[in-house]
């Protein structure tokens, strides 16, 4: 290996030791946070879902007292309902507001609490769930409640050491500075004295800082809060949150003075930052999530049109990345991942805006371009820097993509069109030659050859049983005892051959179809397991995948429970898995998944962990069993974060009273660690990769796995 390879392998190696470290911040950040600010998660409909300790004694409830309710719990009638509607209205359109709220507590005294609340938002662009962090800033306004009453004793403020307190004229300069600038600055009061506010707060902020000043001064009995960096003695700024109020000279009523009341918010700001992070840039990537790309794009089309701006879209997709995961792990397939986000970035300018949309696909945004062969040339670098071979783990791979090209404003003039024929172009390059890109074609409009074709006879396979099942066996890894199978739905089309589930599954949600092809999977694996129990095979459970789409269809429980009736299966064996989708309407779903639990059914939570707030959502959910993401399991044997993670899973979920699955066990090691974190359950290409029906028969009686039942 020569010392350029050697070289890739090093930075490789560090991008990963650097997300770690980014996560091991973030949490000591959430731990910072949790001690300092109130922490409230609400769903779109203002129901708490979920409050931390400083909520609950700071309102005198109880997290059950809280738990469901909106925050019209701790509403104090201080503020008109124009109040609440102007919050709720901006942050229904995605926008973060900011703002002081009165609250009451449970033996109605008042406090207040300064909000900040964020929208978390769907691919759509709509909000699905709100984050709110408060500070508790009830001495701040008894503070200026004071004032209200003696503006002859501000000197009193500095008793609230928490603030910074200064009192300044039109020009900055100091006429007095609270000991806490010594305290939270580290710089010398004597030497602050004769400095100038103005030569403290950051060059970008300044201009708005004095202009707001000289507003104030012009009102006369306006009060305003701005936020701003001051310059800490060490070189460095720290963010603050200001008050600023008039304040009169009693001898001289004409000579006005500025009182700040400032307050630290460095933390909150960083926190602010890396909460915005996670709800929109991608961990392995680093690069911006769909949510920001269709954000960006969706401005950005506002913002040009009337400077008649041109610009392009490009979608990419991997070439046989699934290849790469099935067969090398989702470590290598990570690191694909990431050479993949570097290989379009370094190809692009700095105003252009590059996306990871899903698993393989990327988007880039390329604004302000003079003529298409300027785009071009961009592309054409990308797919150059693709060509170039990848060293990882001794082994060398060459990872081509292919990239639909479209241009504004001929190939679209809205955001969802132009990114519709993106994925049309995307889709006639991939089937045509991959390993190149191609530019949308008004005839590809309404045309996509593989997706009519799946979607057309999609219908007509399940009428012929082009559909089958295989089973992926489930162990206790203590005594390999077989406890369970996954059913695992499969297409082999006549003309096509066999095709992906990624390629049908996500089209069969979109068009419905989902419904008809979900009831057959149950009908034939209640079905399967019957003839299995018959077979003397034992009795052992069966899980099926079900949607979010099958669970809001009205007559679900009852479409499953004549499925039952008419298989004679044992509604006790039979398991659905949800993916932690679910999770985002929780109000339509939790009845139904009870009235499943009411027939007997089991309910586990498939890839848990990857959700942003499956943690706090999962004690509400009327579930059995947490099925742990492979991406947690595939490093567990070497790394003791993956260890502490999975061990933490499984405390929660032994707590509440809940099995654990592991999913992706690959080694011996991998079964070694798992019982050391507490876990007996697991399925894994380790014990067997999916089966056919005869083939899992044929393996259970060769291998002497049985059932434990």
């Amino acid at each position: 290996m020569n010392d350029k390879n050697v070289s890739k392998k090093m930075e490789q190696s560090y991008d990963i030791h650097q997300l770690k470290q980014e996560l091991k911040e973030l949490r000591e950040l959430k731990d910072i946070l949790d001690k300092t600010s109130i922490i409230i998660i609400l769903d779109e409909q203002g129901r708490i879902t979920y409050v931390n300790d400083l909520f609950c004694v700071t309102a005198q409830y109880s997290r059950e007292e809280l738990i469901g309710k909106t925050l019209q719990v701790v509403n104090s009638g201080h503020h008109s309902k124009e109040f609440f509607k102007q919050h709720w209205h901006e942050i229904s359109r995605g926008n973060i507001w900011k703002g002081d709220i009165k609250n009451k507590k449970k033996d109605g005294t008042y406090y207040w609490v300064r909000s900040t609340i964020i929208p978390f938002l769907n691919k759509k662009g709509k909000p699905y769930k709100y984050i709110a962090i408060q500070t508790d800033i009830t001495k701040e306004k008894e503070l200026e409640e004071e004032l209200k009453q003696c503006n002859k004793k501000y000197e009193l403020i500095s008793e609230y050491i928490e603030h910074l307190v200064a009192l300044v004229d039109e020009q900055g300069k100091f006429y007095y500075i609270s000991p806490t600038f010594n305290k939270l600055l580290h710089d010398d009061l004597k030497h602050l004295e004769h400095q100038n506010l103005f030569d403290l707060v950051h060059t970008d902020d300044l201009d708005r800082i004095k202009k707001e000043m000289q507003r104030l001064l012009k009102n006369g009995k306006f009060t305003t809060k701005q936020e701003f960096r001051l310059l800490h003695s060490e070189g460095n700024y720290i963010d603050v949150e200001a008050k600023f109020k008039i304040i009169h000279d009693e001898d001289n009523a004409r000579r006005p003075f500025i009182l700040l009341v400032m307050s630290d918010i460095s933390v909150r700001k960083k926190v602010e930052q890396n909460i915005y992070h996670l709800v929109y840039y991608d961990s392995i990537t680093n690069l911006p999530n769909c949510s920001y790309f269709m954000k960006e794009l969706r401005s950005y089309v506002r913002d040009i049109q009337l400077t008649k701006e041109k610009f392009a879209i490009f979608c990419i997709d991997l070439d046989h990345f699934k290849w790469i995961n099935d067969e090398q792990g989702h470590d290598v397939g990570d690191m694909v991942i990431a050479n993949a986000a570097n290989n379009i970035k370094e190809a692009l300018r700095e105003q252009d805006v590059a996306a990871r949309m899903s698993s393989d696909e990327f988007m880039v945004l390329v604004k302000s371009i003079k003529n298409q062969e300027e785009a071009i040339a961009i592309v054409k670098a990308i797919i150059e820097n693709f060509r170039k071979p990848l060293y990882l783990n001794g082994k060398e791979y060459v990872i081509t993509c292919s990239v639909g090209v479209v241009f504004y404003p001929e190939h679209g003039k809205t955001p969802e069109e132009l990114i519709k024929n993106a994925d049309y172009a995307l889709s006639e390059v991939k089937q045509k030659s991959k390993n190149n890109y191609m530019i949308f074609d008004k005839q590809f409009e309404n045309v996509s050859l593989e997706r009519r074709i799946i979607e057309n006879t999609m219908r007509k396979g399940l009428k012929e049983h082009q559909f089958f099942l295989e089973y992926q066996p489930k162990f206790n890894i203590q005594n390999n005892q077989l406890v369970g199978v996954e059913a695992l739905v499969r297409w082999n089309h006549p003309d096509l051959g066999e095709i992906p589930p990624a390629k049908f599954i996500s089209l069969a949600e979109e068009t419905g179809l989902i419904v008809s092809l979900g009831e057959w999977i149950i009908r034939e694996s209640c079905k399967q397991g019957k003839e299995w129990q018959d077979k003397g095979f034992g009795s052992f459970i069966v899980a099926v995948n079900v949607s979010m789409r099958q669970l809001e269809s009205p007559d679900f429980v009852q479409k499953v429970e004549q499925i039952l009736n008419e298989t004679g299966f044992d509604p006790k064996l039979l398991e659905f898995e949800l993916t932690e989708s679910v999770l985002a309407d929780l109000s339509s779903i939790i009845p139904v998944l009870k009235r499943l639990r009411e027939l007997g059914i089991h309910i586990s939570v498939d890839d848990f962990g990857t959700g942003y707030s499956s943690l706090s959502y999962i004690k509400h959910l009327p579930v059995d069993t947490l099925k742990v993401d492979a991406s947690f399991i595939k490093d567990i044997h070497n790394n003791e974060e993956s260890k502490a993670i999975f061990k933490a899973i499984v405390n929660i979920a032994d707590t509440i009273g809940l099995k654990v699955i592991a999913e992706g066990i690959e080694m011996e090691a991998h079964v070694d660690a798992l019982l050391n974190g507490g876990c007996t359950i697991g399925q894994g290409f380790f014990y067997s990769r999916p089966l056919k029906k005869e083939e899992f028969e044929e393996f259970i009686q060769s291998s002497g796995f049985m059932s434990s039942k």
